[in-house]
């Protein structure tokens, strides 16, 4: 897929994310740290520019490679950054890839998470043909769980040591999409 790409919803233009993304990537980070931090270990108060040009690089970087696909989503009506979901880990023999989102504070509970990955779902399916994407989540994590649950994800085990959180080992909610679940 091309890094040129750009994708609309109802409320969202989704596209790869731009060193002009910088500022107001770190912001949302910044302020949303009480909020996303409890589940993603690279969200902390203190995500500067540095960090938000490193993210930036290693998202364009996923890109040219076809290792992952990070989408910025921003509002339509007003511009603002809302968030990232992401087609990541993505394995060629296995043909499946996991599908991951965020959306700052100020745009939780409103959907935008739900839009945004829909719109990713269906772009793995459809233009990456993968046949797989797993969700995976804190167990404690109830906002995702909602959302894997109203994107119509089933929901398969509760696996041991699935996911890394701060240099830990830890236990995660595996929920599965396939192209039937969205294109039916």
């Amino acid at each position: 897929m091309q890094s040129n790409l750009e994708f609309q919803t109802d409320r969202l233009l989704l596209r790869a994310l731009k060193s002009v993304d910088m500022n107001a990537l770190q912001d949302a980070i910044s302020q949303s740290a009480d909020t996303i931090s409890p589940w993603l270990d690279w969200c902390h108060e203190d995500f500067d520019d540095m960090d938000a040009d490193a993210w930036i690089n290693r998202s364009r970087q996923g890109w040219l490679t076809g290792s992952s696909y990070e989408l910025a989503a921003f509002e339509l009506d007003s511009g603002e950054f809302v968030g990232c979901v992401y087609i990541s880990s993505i394995d060629s023999v296995a043909n499946m890839a996991n599908l991951g989102y965020w959306t700052a504070t100020r745009y939780q509970g409103q959907g935008y998470a739900l839009e945004a990955a829909e719109m990713a779902a269906t772009l793995a399916f459809s233009h990456l043909l993968l046949t797989r994407l797993e969700l995976v989540m804190d167990p404690d994590n109830t906002p995702s769980i909602r959302i894997a649950e109203k994107l119509r994800a089933t929901y398969e085990c509760r696996a041991r040591n699935r996911y890394m959180y701060d240099g830990e080992a830890k236990e995660g909610l595996v929920y599965s999409l396939i192209p039937e679940d969205i294109f039916s």
